[in-house]
């Protein structure tokens, strides 16, 4: 025990001594702790094969509705005067609906209520409207040595003054007029005269007949042209700005009845992914980005131009015009220096076994009438409810002999139009079943070359709704 109490004495002395150099150390100690807790810990072999993302990518990852839509490198918004996008959860002024909207029906619904600004001012002036198809969109007509014999190879008949007078005559005011540009340009995508005087002149016919009329670039969609993937990205803005600027300058006088559209049906041909879409696959991804940058290529394009383009309604449309890409949050309109002049355009044949495939079924019903209503709604709710107009640039029913249900079906799509205002423009080919064997696509409604309405029942459908 003296032993120990010797030692515990001892002890006793050393610690009262240094006391303070104990507990400055302690204190020392602690500091450092604190300080090496609040680092990052060191990376382990593994985790620095790949660079760390900084504290803005991290950010930048947890919002995914923004990310898919970003170019890699985004453009920054004008410092002077920046344009909000169009669609926007907190707009920067609150929406104003028309006062009368909830009252009008529509045999039996409600019309849903629609902003009150100049777009909408502008498209509720559209009643029917119909495809000029197959004419000037023919395209790779190689046995052909005429180039102005494309307007009729593959619907066997020129376009007539008779024909756009019977249209206006049955009810339509819009007229969609899509052409193909690839055959008639030369090595620098300089648009041949003939063909681009050509198509003038039935523009100007039907802006004279106070149409809408709309002209795009349609079967366009090829590698040497316009293809949207990031590999072909370069070549896809020099087709896109060189063709655009020779038609906006071409038409920038011309009335805001003529509407520009940027591509037809823009997806990645000859591949898996055609006629399919998913923001989770890469390839589409980059399929989604590169076609963000071709539709604010053509935006800048067009307004660069002046004139009556400054502020000219344009369409845009998603991948392969699906309406459920638009309708997704993750899709984002191209920043524009005018103020409500987009317009969303989306092609609905729905569903396609029914309005598509000639040898799929023949009825339409209750089914065939939800999904199609599904594709109105979440249309309206995306961007009509958000201040934003959107057009059907294509829609109809191949002729199977089965008239009376193709009547149903005009008739139900003509009713979502008007409670919905998303004007219509049916797909007319020119082609005809008179035998009512369902052997091809056959949407032909007036006859091209001499005016005659062949399907008056179907005309009727479509255009009676827009007589009320």
């Amino acid at each position: 025990m003296v032993k120990y109490t010797v030692f515990y004495k001892y002890a006793r002395w050393l610690i009262m001594k240094y006391k303070m150099l104990i507990v400055l150390s302690v204190f020392v100690l602690a500091l450092a702790g604190c300080g090496k807790s609040q680092e990052d810990p060191a990376p382990s072999p593994a985790e620095t094969a790949e660079v760390q993302p900084s504290e803005d990518q991290t950010a930048d990852d947890q919002n995914a509705d923004t990310e898919e839509v970003q170019d890699e490198e985004p453009s920054p918004e004008p410092v002077e005067e920046p344009s909000p996008e169009p669609v926007s959860d907190e707009p920067d002024e609150p929406l104003t609906f028309i006062t009368d909207a909830g009252t009008t029906t529509i045999n039996g619904y409600t019309v849903k209520p629609i902003p009150d600004n100049s777009a909408f001012e502008y498209v509720t002036g559209m009643r029917a409207g119909i495809n000029l198809g197959n004419a000037f969109d023919a395209n790779d007509c190689d046995w052909l040595t005429d180039e102005m014999a494309y307007e009729s190879a593959w619907c066997r008949a020129r376009t007539t003054y008779t024909f756009i007078d019977s249209l206006c005559d049955e009810g339509f005011n819009v007229i969609r007029i899509p052409v193909s540009w690839h055959d008639h340009v030369d090595a620098d995508y300089q648009i041949s005269e003939p063909w681009l005087d050509r198509v003038t002149e039935i523009v100007d016919y039907c802006l004279s007949k106070d149409m809408y009329v709309i002209i795009n670039v349609h079967h366009d969609v090829k590698k040497d042209y316009f293809y949207p993937d990031s590999a072909h990205l370069d070549n896809t803005l020099k087709y896109t700005e060189t063709v655009w600027q020779q038609l906006a300058e071409h038409f920038k006088d011309r009335s805001n009845k003529l509407i520009f559209e940027c591509i037809n049906e823009p997806r990645l041909r000859d591949t898996s992914y055609e006629w399919w879409f998913s923001t989770v696959d890469d390839t589409v991804r980059d399929s989604y980005k590169a076609l963000a940058e071709a539709n604010q290529a053509f935006v800048d394009t067009v307004r660069a131009t002046g004139g009556n383009n400054a502020d000219r309604f344009l369409m845009v449309c998603g991948y392969c015009n699906m309406p459920s890409v638009v309708a997704s949050d993750d899709y984002q309109l191209p920043r524009d220096t005018a103020k409500d002049r987009l317009i969303v355009t989306v092609h609905v044949y729905m569903p396609y076994t029914f309005a598509g495939d000639a040898t799929g079924t023949t009825h339409f019903g209750a089914g065939e009438e939800r999904e199609n209503k599904q594709v109105f709604s979440s249309l309206y709710d995306r961007f009509v409810a958000n201040g934003v107009p959107v057009i059907i640039g294509e829609y109809g029913a191949t002729d199977k002999g089965n008239d009376e249900d193709r009547v149903a079906y005009y008739q139900y799509m003509g009713e979502c139009s008007a409670l919905y205002t998303i004007p219509l423009i049916v797909w007319d080919n020119n082609e005809f079943n008179n035998s009512g064997t369902p052997q091809a696509e056959k949407f032909g409604l007036i006859d091209r070359a001499t005016g005659n309405v062949i399907e008056q029942e179907c005309i009727d459908a479509i255009t009676d709704v827009y007589k009320n």
